[in-house]
């Protein structure tokens, strides 16, 4: 199971997105960076268990690389994947003698799913810029920990090694960062963009 670390996020901005074509390998996986965390939601959303939603999704993204020359490119690529985990979904609740929710139920996630990828489309690019900026304000030792964790994906106790420090310190690094860039991301999210 693999999922999507921080810095394998793509820095292509959500509106550009419709130009990558899907029956090229590199905008196909381009475009899987894009989706992945969405559809992991959606996932979970309709089997309501992580590990189950984790395969439901890399089964998706298979089906999807398989079946990539059947897509119509005037069709928005985030809603044909959410088609293939539905039906990832409802295969899973056949085989495992699972309760299925109702096509209503499906529409109305659907609905949901849709429209907080919009709603969070139109707000990425203002948070992430606040996030960046709050990152940059980090004591260094901080910014250290926040970078190995988050950024290289190392767990706790390899950070420590690479710091020289307990892994008790890592957690406690790790601790402060985040209360300081929450407090960072709620001063610059919630006052006029000319005192940030």
């Amino acid at each position: 199971m693999h999922l999507v670390r921080i810095s394998d996020i793509s820095d292509i901005p959500a509106e550009q997105a419709p130009n990558l074509d899907p029956k090229k390998d590199e905008d196909f996986a381009e475009l899987v960076r894009l989706n992945h965390r969405e559809l992991l939601i959606y996932a979970r959303a309709l089997c309501r268990d992580h590990a189950t939603a984790c395969d439901i999704v890399q089964d998706s993204f298979v089906v999807a690389h398989e079946k990539v020359r059947t897509f119509d490119v005037t069709r928005d690529f985030a809603t044909w994947m959410r088609g293939i985990v539905r039906n990832k979904y409802r295969e899973w609740v056949r085989k495992n003698k699972r309760y299925e929710l109702t096509d209503g139920q499906l529409a109305q996630i659907d609905a949901d799913i849709a429209a907080w990828q919009q709603k969070r489309s139109e707000s990425d690019s203002s948070v992430l810029e606040a996030l960046s900026r709050c990152l940059d304000h980090l004591p260094d030792n901080l910014k250290e920990a926040v970078h190995a964790c988050y950024f290289e994906g190392r767990t706790g106790e390899e950070a420590a090694e690479i710091l020289y420090i307990a892994p008790a310190a890592v957690r406690k690094r790790l601790q402060r960062a985040r209360s300081m860039l929450k407090q960072c991301l709620d001063r610059k999210l919630t006052t006029p963009s000319e005192e940030q």
